[in-house]
């Protein structure tokens, strides 16, 4: 994510959300280290101790009971937050494994932005 989307497209307009959850031994002093593994200045970063996001999004938007984690949720600029946030353009899991689709789905939405070589 960072050295392929935000690194790629350093002066984007481009914002990130990273929640970090207590899954597969998370903690908040993980999160914390991890915060190094995305730097960029347009990431913000949250720590969800309860994993109240991962259960609300698994509700609301995947319409699932399993957690939400290790996912991402690509919303564009004129994505409105009424009920649930929308209109959703792409998600996927894993972040890594789903990467090169994300990076796909957001190329579209940086078009006056460009690429840094």
């Amino acid at each position: 994510m960072q050295r392929e989307i935000l690194e790629g497209f350093g002066g984007s307009n481009l914002r990130v959300y990273a929640v970090w959850v207590p899954f597969n031994g998370g903690s908040e002093q993980a999160a914390d280290v991890s915060q190094r593994v995305l730097p960029d200045p347009r990431v913000v970063h949250v720590w969800d101790d309860e994993a109240a996001t991962s259960d609300w999004f698994a509700k609301n938007v995947d319409k699932s009971l399993a957690p939400a984690w290790d996912v991402y949720y690509l919303y564009g600029p004129d994505a409105m937050w009424t009920d649930v946030p929308g209109p959703l353009i792409s998600s996927g899991a894993t972040i890594i494994g789903e990467s090169s689709a994300l990076r796909d789905a957001i190329v579209p939405l940086l078009q006056g932005d460009s690429p840094v070589a």
